[in-house]
């Protein structure tokens, strides 16, 4: 098991892990069974761990180091070693001893907060078309190097055969940029940076529209080379 890109040596996954197939669902359905909506709750996974130690003294001090690997704030990476190609992005939610403290090792339970899984970062070129694996769509993010003095800027993808704005992705950036200047989008926080610095305000509202991304094929293009980075992203 890795968490926040970091796997204890002292610790031991055990057999008994519970990992659901998918996050619970909540249907609310008319009485002719028709769905109305779905809510998706949270995954709860329960990892059980063995911690080896020699003594109960290091066994103390071995707590507090689990609790500076695992108590964020924010989601981190969970990654098993039997699903190498598959990341969930988890807090922790609670521990459980299950085992009388002996002196060289105890049994733990670890339960772990989630809701989709992704796969690791993908990376693609515009222009190109992609085809984009997974449940359901996804979020992204993109780096431009500028190799030249451009004037504005734009990017865009779209499923095949769609073209109405409200139906596409549509980024435009106002603005002179430098060649060997650096744009990122990020559409999870809607933000737009230059060499780093917040540019968002120079998105043209009016002719732009982020959306996420879609599954299926996907044809991306931009007014300038723009690596495109995206998870799949499964139930």
């Amino acid at each position: 098991m890795i968490f926040n890109g970091i796997e204890k040596e002292y610790i031991v996954v055990t057999t008994g892990r519970i990992r659901p197939f998918f996050a619970p669902l909540s249907r609310d359905v008319r009485f002719d069974s028709k769905l109305v909506k779905t809510d998706r709750g949270h995954r709860i996974i329960e990892v059980p761990v063995y911690i080896k130690y020699n003594s109960k003294q290091e066994f103390r001090t071995l707590t507090e180091d689990i609790a500076g690997w695992l108590v964020h704030d924010e989601p981190k990476e969970l990654i098993f070693k039997d699903e190498p190609d598959r990341v969930y992005f988890a807090l922790i939610d609670d521990t459980v001893n299950e085992d009388f403290l002996y002196n060289q090792g105890t049994s733990a339970i670890l339960k772990f907060i989630c809701g989709y899984k992704y796969s690791h970062e993908k990376q693609l070129t515009t222009p190109i078309l992609q085809n984009i694996e997974g449940h359901k769509s996804t979020i992204w993010r993109t780096r431009t190097v500028f190799s030249t003095n451009t004037t504005g800027y734009e990017f865009q993808f779209n499923a095949s055969g769609k073209s109405n704005l409200r139906d596409i992705n549509r980024i435009v950036v106002n603005g002179e940029f430098l060649s060997g200047d650096i744009l990122e989008i990020d559409y999870s926080e809607r933000k737009i940076t230059l060499n780093g610095n917040d540019i968002s305000n120079q998105l043209v509202i009016m002719q732009s529209n982020y959306r996420e991304l879609d599954i299926g094929n996907v044809e991306f293009t931009a007014s300038h080379e723009t690596d495109v980075f995206y998870r799949e992203r499964y139930y």
